[in-house]
């Protein structure tokens, strides 16, 4: 598992925050390291029952898999871990893109910036994760895609469900994954990740999403309080009499755990934001005159870069930034100065 990026972006965190623990904090799970071959599938059917993620990290969760039985058996619910690698377009089939990312591949990088994951969690509607942990740690986010599956359903329509934007393109259809977050069975918060979008005015702007997407889940603690699960609802424009008619399932890559950042925390470090929490606009204020200025996301990608520096103060609009924690780089006349900025 290829994770230079995230590792950049996580070691600096761990710097920021000053963790008691070192590289356990902070923990990938890209599925590579599962003891599977190449074109296998991992979903219950030889007796496994959980999948265990980061079970050597500070905690361990745990992607409940059932495989059912009845009718010869098939998997029934929850995930399963795939290495089949097929994102071909044409006619939706069941039995040959049931477990495939429609990308055709994992979400892992290597350090050319050329995609070469190997494997992938396969989830489907009502699957959970359940972590075992603590009250400052949890789930951080993760790489979503469309299942090869559903996406050619979604594109073309099958014997089941509809092809999204109707005969005219004019259909106002959805694909949306719900995630919930929870806390010793306290609901916290949710959030809304489109899978597909064809309510647009212009036609032009539908979509149906064919390429690994970030979810982050950063919110920190002292936000919504820890998190110990998450439930996957999808929801379709695309319904019948037993339900939803678009195949229930969806793809996840790089899940990453970590210790929640708190806002508190920011007070120890060395350049200061505010307002922070903040929800339009920040200004990031350093010791020595700023040079340049990089901010990235909590999976470590660049957001906000500039060169265009003068003085101690810089301000920076992040209106239509992802809620989540921002950590900030600043080369400046004293030195690296750093901080984190907390998007409501």
């Amino acid at each position: 598992m290829k994770k230079y990026t995230y590792l950049r972006a996580l070691s600096l965190m761990l710097a920021l925050f000053g963790a008691t623990a070192v590289s356990g904090q902070f923990i990938t799970e890209g599925f590579e390291t599962m003891p599977m071959d190449s074109g296998t599938v991992l979903n219950g059917s030889k007796g496994e029952r959980d999948i265990l993620l980061h079970p050597k990290g500070p905690f361990v969760s745990k992607i409940p898999v059932l495989w059912d039985t009845s009718f010869g058996g098939y998997w029934a619910a929850g995930w399963a871990v795939s290495r089949k690698l097929d994102g071909s377009g044409g006619a939706s089939d069941f039995s040959k893109h049931l477990y495939c990312a429609k990308p055709g591949h994992g979400s892992e990088k290597n350090m050319s910036g050329k995609y070469d994951g190997k494997a992938y969690a396969i989830g489907m509607n009502g699957s959970f994760f359940v972590s075992e942990a603590g009250p400052s740690s949890g789930i951080l986010g993760f790489k979503i895609a469309n299942t090869t599956f559903a996406y050619n359903s979604m594109k073309s329509g099958d014997a089941f469900a509809k092809k999204f934007g109707g005969a005219s393109g004019n259909d106002a259809d959805s694909f949306v994954l719900k995630i919930s977050a929870f806390h010793k069975g306290q609901f916290l918060f949710s959030k809304r990740v489109i899978l597909a979008d064809f309510r647009f005015a212009n036609n032009a702007k539908d979509y149906i999403l064919d390429s690994w997407a970030i979810v982050d889940l950063s919110m920190p603690q002292k936000e919504v309080g820890p998190r110990d699960s998450f439930v996957f609802e999808l929801m379709s424009s695309d319904n019948g009499q037993f339900g939803m008619n678009t195949p229930g399932f969806f793809a996840i890559d790089e899940v990453i755990a970590a210790q929640w950042l708190g806002v508190n925390a920011v007070n120890r470090l060395t350049a200061k934001v505010y307002p922070n929490p903040a929800e339009d606009f920040v200004s990031i204020e350093t010791v020595g005159s700023m040079i340049d200025l990089q901010v990235n996301n909590a999976f470590g990608e660049l957001v906000y870069e500039t060169k265009k520096c003068s003085g101690k103060l810089h301000q920076i609009n992040i209106k239509s930034w992802t809620a989540g924690v921002y950590t900030i780089s600043a080369s400046t006349v004293s030195g690296k100065e750093s901080s984190v900025i907390v998007k409501r």
